[in-house]
């Protein structure tokens, strides 16, 4: 049952890496927290095609590589590859090929709001520190948690506000 899913699971990897090849643009959810603090999990990355050769250090690409998908920030170029590296990690990823490249990010949705992929200037001391404390990142995603569901519940209440303000009009 449990190789079922997973020859599932690399049958759908695989088919949105050729989709995003094909026809230049994917919507995919983000779950890890090497991008913190400008990537949370939960985030979804839109990523456009791109020539490999075009990209500059500091934007955020998406590859694709033994049936997983990576997206991190670009620090370097060695020849035809790409030398990329999470936000919260210390160390560089293993250096991707020009053909692993599926995209660059172009926008991320944050609970339904756009954020800029590019790195804001508070981002650097954030990097910084995240690379030193795993526990500072739990505790930051813990807290965006919260920050999401007091928003969400906010939404909601308000919503049902309207709703029943509509009521009244009948």
């Amino acid at each position: 049952m449990n190789l079922d899913m997973d020859c599932r699971d690399a049958v759908k990897r695989n088919l949105v890496a050729d989709v995003t090849r094909s026809y230049g643009r994917v919507r995919i959810m983000a779950h890890g927290t090497s991008m913190l603090p400008s990537v949370f999990p939960g985030d979804i990355l839109i990523a456009s095609r791109c020539i490999p050769a075009d990209l500059v250090p500091g934007q955020i690409v998406l590859c694709y590589r033994d049936q997983q998908f990576v997206a991190h920030r670009l620090v370097g170029k060695i020849e035809n590859h790409l030398v990329t590296r999470g936000d919260a990690v210390c160390g560089c990823d293993q250096p991707f090929r020009e053909d692993e490249v599926l995209g660059e990010v172009v926008l991320i949705l944050r609970d339904g709001y756009p954020v800029d992929p590019s790195p804001a200037w508070w981002h650097g001391a954030g990097r910084w520190t995240l690379r030193r404390s795993r526990m500072l990142g739990r505790v930051l995603v813990r807290l965006k948690r919260l920050q999401s569901s007091k928003a969400t519940r906010a939404w909601r209440s308000s919503w049902k506000q309207t709703q029943v303000a509509g009521l009244d009009r009948l």
